[in-house]
Parts: C-alpha cells; sequence; structure tokens
C-alpha cells in the first residue's frame, strides 16, 4: 500500500511540474524569428531575409514590434495571445528585431538577425603532366 502512495505522489508531483511550466509559458512574452543567419556569396552585398516573427505580448497590454533601421515596419499590438507574421527584409547589415514597452520604452525581448558572407575557395589541385614529348 506504501508503495501506491509513493507512485501516486510522484504522479501528482509530476503534473503539478507539468502545469506549472504550460502556466508559466502562457504568462510571459516570447518573441521567435526564423531564420536569425542571412548568407551571401562573394561580392553580393544585400542580404534578403524572408523571416517569420510569432511573438506573444501576455502579460503586457500593449508591445511594440520594432526593427532597427526600418521604422516604417513598427507595429503595436494589444491584447492579442499570439501573432503570427511573415516579411520580406533586404539589408546590408545585421538588423534587431525588438518588442518595446510603448509606456516606458524598454525592451522586453530582442533578436538579432545576422548576415554571414563566404566565397567558395577552389581546392581541386591543378597539375600539368607533361604528356607530350
Amino acid at each position: 500500500m506504501t508503495h501506491l502512495n509513493g507512485v501516486a505522489l510522484l504522479l501528482f508531483l509530476i503534473s503539478l511540474t507539468v502545469l506549472h511550466s504550460e502556466a508559466s509559458e502562457n504568462t510571459s512574452p516570447f518573441l521567435k524569428v526564423t531564420p536569425t543567419i542571412c548568407i551571401i556569396e562573394g561580392q553580393q552585398k544585400v542580404c534578403e531575409f524572408n523571416i517569420t516573427i510569432k511573438l506573444q505580448i501576455t502579460p503586457y497590454e500593449r508591445l511594440c514590434l520594432v526593427i532597427t533601421k526600418r521604422p516604417e515596419l513598427t507595429q503595436c499590438f494589444e491584447e492579442q495571445q499570439v501573432v503570427s507574421q511573415q516579411l520580406t527584409l533586404k539589408t546590408a547589415i545585421p538588423i534587431a528585431v525588438k518588442l518595446i514597452n510603448p509606456e516606458d520604452n524598454n525592451i522586453v525581448l530582442q533578436q538579432l538577425l545576422s548576415i554571414a558572407s563566404y566565397e567558395a575557395k577552389n581546392y581541386r589541385i591543378k597539375r600539368r603532366f607533361g604528356w607530350s614529348l
């Protein structure tokens, strides 16, 4: 009988932990931007991001989505649980996507979009054999 009580107590504690983690996920704001890295080749100057933004503003009443160097894309959200958007951005410099509280202008969350460049190297060894006489 004590073994069943121990199992019941363990199941009760696990269920409380799961409920607590779900409750804490629903009461804190989040910001997820994908992808976060754009790769450009060689002499290419501009990178094009096709990003997906997912955000939750709870427990705040109002938060604004701000993208650096792009004031025309600033949007504010009120009393919405989850927001999902897709944007296309062209840039030559890294960009920060921020959730800002408009009441005090504090940054609640932010994510950096980076640019990486590479140049393909030719690692093939060129050999010249004197086949002609």
